[in-house]
């Protein structure tokens, strides 16, 4: 009895009503990659101006929350992720543009693409009065040459990933946000270590003057 009434609370407070969220800096950790671990040179996060201006409308993938929307800026977000964690990951830090233009200056161009995100709060995780979100993002990051050319493409999925349980608010929507921020932060870092692979595997394969 206690538990179906928890799980209609959770519903109501979770159905029937539009949320929004944005980038949040401050869901993000500082990152401390050593100078050796780093690209060489200086990185262009370029995205387009449909790229940043995309919004995601849904609602949840489980019953609870499916009756909401939730707003989500995911082209905003994934921007700013990539130019925080590609900052921290290159020797000469990293600029963001929507122009590829004077490509010369940089020794990486990267585009980031959100593919996918979605979220939810499976009843079966949901304990009483607590709520237990889940997040899933999918990103495809593409490394560019000089002349504005794809010549890497590699897709990342962070897979079902759990945030913790916690008590039902008046803002559900934070924990998911705060999912979604870390999962692409997670993914940016993965991306990050294959695009300094990638530079590395180039150098070497370059022939000699």
């Amino acid at each position: 009895m206690f538990r179906t009434l928890a799980a209609t609370c959770a519903a109501l407070l979770l159905s029937a009503c539009t949320s929004s969220i944005t980038y949040r800096a401050d869901y993000l950790p500082e990152i401390a990659i050593p100078p050796e671990a780093r690209i060489d040179g200086r990185v262009l996060v370029y995205t387009t101006r449909a790229d940043d201006e995309r919004v995601e409308s849904e609602g949840a993938t489980s019953f609870t929350g499916s009756g909401a929307t939730l707003v989500t800026p995911v082209g905003l977000i994934t921007r700013e992720v990539a130019v925080k964690v590609f900052s921290a990951a290159a020797a000469e830090g990293a600029v963001h543009s929507n122009e590829l233009t004077d490509l010369g200056r940089y020794s990486v161009v990267v585009r980031p693409e959100i593919q996918d995100f979605s979220y939810g709060f499976p009843q079966l995780k949901n304990l009483g009065f607590a709520i237990t979100p889940e997040a899933q993002v999918k990103l495809r990051m593409t490394v560019l040459d000089a002349e504005g050319r794809a010549v890497l493409e590699k897709d990342y999925d962070s897979g079902v990933v759990e945030g913790k349980s916690y008590m039902m608010s008046g803002k559900p929507y934070e924990r998911v946000s705060k999912l979604l921020h870390d999962s692409l932060y997670d993914l940016m870092l993965k991306a990050a270590a294959d695009v300094r692979g990638h530079q590395q595997a180039a150098t070497v394969a370059r022939p000699a003057d």
